[in-house]
């Protein structure tokens, strides 16, 4: 690209940033993400699914894993987070799935063990991944694994020294 043009382009680029604030970004973004919605290249809804094959698929698998996300599927989402807790008919239903020895059921969250712990501990047959997947309590135990322990964390200062470059 010849040089004039570069810096041409440049100049208009550095003009938008330094003409519109965070707001004005955000609020273009989501009018642009709006402008979208409905139109043929949205998604389409997720179908439900034919209940007479999920039941027949469901009693010839020889095995089956359950993975449920906490916050929003196993309880509703809440303004203050301490209050999400599962109810009863949910802790009943994780409950008789885990007897089922053809199914593994994990539970999956960004919440720490000891609230997990708090909540759902009783579950001795269900599984836990706790602080988006860094620990761990498999099914039938009762010790938490650390997956991050033996992690190689070096590269962390090679990428903050990428993301100060592209901030300034």
């Amino acid at each position: 690209m010849p040089e004039d043009e570069r810096e041409a382009r440049q100049a208009a680029l550095y003009k938008v940033v330094t003409t519109h604030t965070s707001h004005t970004w955000a609020a273009v973004l989501v009018r642009m993400l709006l402008s979208q919605i409905a139109t043929e290249h949205s998604a389409h809804q997720t179908p439900l699914l034919e209940q007479t094959a999920l039941v027949t698929s469901y009693k010839n698998a020889k095995r089956r894993l359950f993975l449920f996300d906490y916050d929003g599927t196993l309880t509703p989402i809440v303004k203050v987070p301490s209050m999400a807790v599962p109810s009863e008919s949910t802790l009943q239903a994780l409950e008789k799935l885990s007897e089922d020895p053809r199914n593994l059921v994990y539970i999956i969250s960004g919440r720490d063990s000891g609230f997990l712990e708090h909540h759902l501990g009783h579950l001795k047959k269900v599984g836990f991944s706790a602080e988006h997947g860094c620990f761990i309590r498999e099914p039938g135990t009762t010790t938490w694994k650390n997956l991050t322990e033996s992690l190689d964390m070096s590269w962390m200062a090679e990428v903050e020294e990428l993301f100060e470059y592209y901030t300034e």
